[in-house]
């Protein structure tokens, strides 16, 4: 196993060695919270320690908390971005003459960042750190902190195609592994996963997955089809290529959906002897096909009729013109490529 190693022992000291006081760190302008970095500088992360975060440690905020942000390098242990933060507020001084006491709430904070400049962490220090105004750092996987002007920026680059991808099915859906590459996997913010039906006029089926997972569903997947997956990483620094595809052929349609759940009725636009039955339920879990349609059977007390109604395995709606007199039983059940599965729980709604 490999030690992870944020930046070469030389790239430290060298930056140990050319650290400034936090005295002199402090002659250049103070920078407001929140500033947004110029154009020039829009491809950088821009560190910054929020608003609410500062408040809570000064327990002040007279017209705004000013900052100036130093990087530090990369956390050993996480491999996340750290620096020190110095920030302050003057409240007080706006009376005739100058007449009125000004007084100056500061403090010094620790913080790391995640790979999209969020914080992590945070804590006030108990002492001004010493700081380096010009550090520059880079870690193993091309990650570079730098400090310019009295503030810190981040720049992650793009990762590389993920490798090792995998399919196996589930249902009517893909479970998809990968191998993050070229990148620090914590840095990865997001996954597309694409599976793209070959000589089938199948959809492309496309997912997102969230934040460093390595793995994602995708589908619903038509049976006895070839899907060739694809999967592209991105960072803050954007998205990287899709991988070599992988084929995988799905199953042929075994198990039929589960009973619909939530089946509920309601009456509207009520007339004379008739009215509008309109009846919901909660989608069914597909089996290893999708759902194409929905049969929904309505049965009424007392000679009211039984009638039968189709509709996509899109909808999960149906309605119908009866006889608003007697009660009506509902009941709905799902269909697939395996064939029809079973009645949901029946739903009475009352006559008016």
């Amino acid at each position: 196993m490999k030690t992870r190693s944020r930046f070469s022992r030389v790239a430290f000291e060298a930056a140990s060695m050319t650290r400034k006081t936090a005295a002199g760190a402090l002659g250049a302008a103070l920078t407001l919270c929140g500033v947004v970095v110029s154009a020039a500088l829009a491809a950088p992360t821009h560190l910054l320690l929020p608003q609410s975060t500062a408040f809570a440690i000064l327990g002040h905020s007279c017209g705004g908390i000013q900052e100036r942000v130093y990087a530090t390098g990369f956390d050993p242990t996480s491999g996340q971005p750290v620096g020190d933060v110095y920030i302050q507020t003057r409240c007080g001084g706006s009376g005739r003459g100058g007449g009125y006491h000004t007084t100056t709430y500061s403090a010094w904070v620790g913080v790391v960042w995640d790979f999209a400049g969020n914080v992590v962490a945070s804590a006030k220090l108990g002492s001004a750190p010493t700081v380096d105004p010009t550090l520059s750092a880079t870690d193993a996987y091309g990650d570079t902190v730098y400090n310019a002007s009295g503030a810190a920026y981040l720049t992650v680059p793009a990762p590389a195609a993920p490798t090792g991808v995998t399919a196996v099915q589930s249902g009517d859906q893909f479970h998809v592994s990968w191998t993050p590459s070229g990148a620090d996997p914590i840095a990865i913010t997001s996954s597309t996963l694409t599976a793209a039906p070959v000589s089938s006029a199948a959809a492309i089926l496309t997912a997102s997955v969230a934040g460093s997972a390595t793995s994602g569903l995708i589908g619903p997947l038509e049976p006895q089809t070839t899907y060739q997956i694809t999967v592209v990483n991105a960072t803050s620094g954007g998205a990287g290529p899709a991988s070599t595809p992988i084929s995988v052929m799905t199953s042929a349609a075994s198990t039929v959906p589960s009973a619909p759940t939530g089946v509920t009725a309601l009456w509207a636009g009520a007339g004379a002897t008739t009215a509008t039955l309109i009846a919901r339920w909660n989608a069914a879990v597909p089996g290893d096909s999708p759902v194409d349609e929905y049969e929904v059977l309505i049965i009424g007390s007392d000679g009211g009729g039984t009638f039968t109604q189709t509709v996509s395995g899109a909808s999960l709606t149906a309605s119908f013109t009866v006889d608003d007199i007697p009660d009506w039983r509902v009941v709905v059940r799902a269909h697939n490529a395996a064939g029809w599965g079973p009645w949901s729980a029946g739903f009475r709604l009352g006559g008016l």
